[in-house]
């Protein structure tokens, strides 16, 4: 029964290692049900966002969500490295190298020590043999490529959510906190200032197309949260997402090219984000006495609105294609809800205008 040990050792270190080089190492969205980081996501992260959305005060939800994702990435680290080291014990404990382990090479644990020493590149304690000083130095050579990765990894993995949250904070003075479409127009326009939307829809066509690339090439970091109160990426692209569609369906001028781009890329990055993490659309109602005093505001802010019945009419149209799953990503992640975004009824009263 010991000879498939050696099987199961050789398969367990290739998928680890497989397993590795799809998540940190390879520039693309890893896909794939049998993957660590997939298996840790759906166990862990649904209790803890359960955990964490219970929470007396918003501080306290935010320190319990905070956590996960840089308490995710060490258990996926530790996952790693457990797992290379029961692999590498079991291919020493089959008989086809458990002779050249030396004294004590029959026990399991013996096995597990020497695997373990040399994953950790600690050497081992002498009266290695044969073939099996090749699996010894397999190991180590192992453990030395894995950490090396995990420390080129982290730095990367920052860069990128420094970048998106440079975007978010931005995007404050200009939207609110949390952010809405219907806000950021409402500012834009009372301060005269509508124009510079144009600059604002192409520096956001930008900061979308870097998030899609950098989260679907690193799913871990749609989970780490925001450092600023009342503040989350998915609101802060949904709530230019809805800015550019208001202005596509609600204004009667010529339609702009810049809010027509940014539209594109948005619902773009919601779709490819929303069929990765494999979510159910929600239902997203806009009442029309809602959409009403945003028209309003628009046309007191200097816009020229279309009548209500047909702005509406296209508006809704137009979000369908992005606000279900936009939403679904917002629950997930337990994102602040703002006005039209997120699970308003279970995390708060929505954002007033």
């Amino acid at each position: 029964m010991r000879w498939i040990a050696l099987p199961v050792g050789i398969v367990l270190v290739a998928w680890t290692l497989l397993d590795v080089f799809r998540t940190l190492v390879m520039p693309r969205a890893a896909r794939g049900r049998v993957r660590l980081s997939r298996i840790l996501f759906r166990t862990m992260w649904r209790p803890w966002r359960w955990i964490g959305v219970r929470r007396k005060t918003v501080q306290a939800r935010e320190r319990v969500l905070a956590t996960a994702a840089p308490f995710f990435f060490f258990v996926l680290l530790v996952g790693w490295v457990s797992l290379a080291l029961l692999g590498y014990a079991l291919i020493l404990w089959s008989p086809a190298f458990v002779d050249g382990i030396g004294p004590g090479g029959d026990s399991f644990g013996n096995a597990l020590y020497v695997s373990g020493t040399s994953l950790f590149t600690l050497g081992s304690d002498g009266g290695v043999t044969g073939w099996t000083r090749a699996i010894v130095v397999a190991g180590g050579a192992t453990g030395l490529g894995l950490f090396a990765v995990v420390i080129a990894y982290l730095p990367v993995l920052y860069q990128a959510f420094n970048r998106r949250e440079v975007g978010v904070l931005l995007l404050d003075a200009r939207a609110g906190s949390p952010p809405s479409g219907p806000e950021l127009l409402h500012r834009m326009g009372s301060a005269g200032v509508a124009s510079s939307l144009h600059g604002l829809f192409a520096e956001w066509e930008r900061w979308v197309a870097d998030v899609l690339e950098s989260h679907m090439s690193y799913p871990l970091l749609t989970l780490f949260r925001s450092p600023h109160d009342n503040t989350s990426w998915v609101t802060s692209l949904g709530s230019v997402l809805d800015a550019a569609t208001l202005l596509l369906t609600a204004v009667e001028d010529e339609p702009d090219e810049r809010a027509i781009l940014m539209y594109g890329t948005g619902v773009h990055a919601v779709e490819d984000l929303f069929y990765y993490f494999r979510l159910t659309e929600r239902e997203t109602v806009i009442q029309r006495d809602e959409f009403e005093d945003v028209l309003g505001d628009m046309k007191d802010d200097g816009f020229a609105v279309r009548p209500l019945d047909d702005a509406f009419a296209r508006f809704t149209q137009k979000r369908a294609k992005y606000a279900p799953r936009l939403d679904a990503l917002a629950v997930l992640l337990a994102a602040t809800p703002t006005l039209w975004i997120g699970d308003r009824s279970f995390l708060g009263a929505r954002t007033a205008h």
